[in-house]
C-alpha cells in the first residue's frame, strides 16, 4: 500500500461550548418528568394541554417511515410538529378520530418529504394538564443532590461538556482517518471485505433481536431495504480494512510499540470489566486473544499519533 499524509493534517475543531439554553433543556426535561398531571374530561383541547395521540402518517399514498405512534404525548403550543398540526387538534375531545392535513417545509429533515402534502390519521386518546414546579433552589433540593440551582447548573454543564468532548474526539478521529485514507492507496481483499460485511450483518441482527425487533420491522420503520443495509455494511467493511491498514502502516513507520506497562494496564482494565483478577484473566486468554489486545492497543496508539500531530482550526 501507499501511505498518504498523516502528520500536520488541518481540520476544524468542533465547538465544546455548552450554551445556557442546553442546560435549560435538561432542567425543563426534569421538570416535565416530575410534573403533577391532571386528566381533563368534558371539554375540547386547549393550548397548554398535553394531548395523548395515536396516529399514522401518509405521504403520496404511502406510510411515512417512523410515522406511526401510539400514546404519543404532545404539549399543544410546543411547536414540535410540522406547522398546522397542533392547531388542528385544538377543540377536539378525547375519543375523537380525525385527519390532519399538512405540508412539509422544503427543508424538512426527512429526505423526500420536503414540500409534499401529508395526512395524519389521528385518534385523541386523552387530554392532560401538567402542573409544573418552578425551577428554583427548592426544585434543585427536591430533584438533585444540590442545595442551590446554581450548583446544579454547574454539574449539568460539566456533564454536557464531558459528553461533548467524547463525541467531538470521536468525530475528529473519524474525519482525520477519512483524510488519511483518501490520500492513501490501499488494496482491498474482496474475500476479506465480504467476510467482515457478513459479520457486521450478523451482529446487526443480534442487536435487533436483543432489542426485541425483527429485521422486517426495522426496515419498515427506517424506510430502507435489505439491499440498502447490505450495501452500507459492505462500505463499512471496506472502511474498516482501510483504517486498520493505514494505522498499521503508521505504527510501523513511527516505530510504535506497546510497552509491558501499557499492556498490563489494559489487562487490568479488561479484568475489572469481567470482575476477575488480572492474573486469572490473563491465564484465561489464548495466544490469539492476547495478540488481538496488543494489536488493538497499537492501533489506538497510531490513531492518537494522528490526533496529536493534527492542526486543529477553530470551527
Amino acid at each position: 500500500m501507499k501511505l498518504g499524509k498523516y502528520k500536520g493534517l488541518k481540520i476544524s475543531q468542533p465547538s465544546l461550548t455548552v450554551q445556557e439554553a442546553e442546560i435549560d433543556q435538561v432542567l425543563e426535561k426534569r421538570q416535565r418528568e416530575n410534573a403533577v398531571v391532571f386528566h381533563i374530561d368534558g371539554r375540547g383541547a386547549n393550548w397548554g394541554d398535553e394531548a395523548v395521540l395515536d396516529f399514522e402518517a401518509e405521504c403520496k399514498g404511502k406510510p411515512i417511515p417512523n410515522g406511526k405512534r401510539r400514546s404519543y404525548p404532545l404539549r399543544l403550543g410546543s411547536h414540535t410538529f410540522v406547522s398546522g398540526f397542533e392547531d388542528a387538534i385544538v377543540g377536539h375531545s378525547p375519543g375523537e378520530r380525525f385527519d390532519i392535513f399538512v405540508t412539509f417545509p422544503d427543508d424538512y429533515r426527512i429526505p423526500g418529504l420536503g414540500g409534499h402534502d401529508a395526512v395524519f390519521h389521528v385518534r385523541l386518546k386523552a387530554l392532560r394538564l401538567p402542573e409544573y414546579q418552578e425551577i428554583d433552589d427548592d426544585f434543585a433540593r427536591d430533584f438533585s443532590e444540590h442545595d442551590t440551582l446554581a450548583d446544579w447548573r454547574t454539574e449539568i454543564r460539566a456533564e454536557l461538556e464531558a459528553r461533548r468532548m467524547i463525541s467531538a474526539n470521536e468525530k475528529l478521529a473519524r474525519d482525520l482517518m477519512d483524510l488519511v485514507i483518501a490520500d492513501s492507496v490501499i488494496p482491498i481483499d474482496p474475500v476479506l471485505k465480504q467476510e467482515i460485511a457478513d459479520d457486521l450483518y450478523e451482529d446487526f441482527l443480534l442487536d435487533l433481536e436483543a432489542d426485541g425487533m425483527t429485521l422486517e420491522t426495522w426496515l419498515r420503520r427506517s424506510g430502507r431495504t435489505e439491499d440498502d443495509l447490505r450495501a452500507s455494511q459492505t462500505e463499512e467493511a471496506k472502511r474498516l480494512i482501510q483504517s486498520e491498514s493505514v494505522l498499521h502502516a503508521i505504527a510501523e513507520r513511527e516505530h510504535l510499540q506497546v510497552s509491558d506497562e501499557e499492556l498490563a494496564e489494559e489487562i487490568a482494565a479488561l479484568a475489572e470489566e469481567e470482575g476477575e483478577s488480572p492474573d486469572l484473566f490473563i491465564q484465561s486468554l489464548g495466544d490469539d486473544e492476547l495478540e488481538s489486545i496488543i494489536d488493538q492497543l497499537l492501533l489506538d496508539m497510531a490513531l492518537s499519533f494522528i490526533l496529536e500531530h493534527a492542526i486543529l482550526l477553530p470551527e
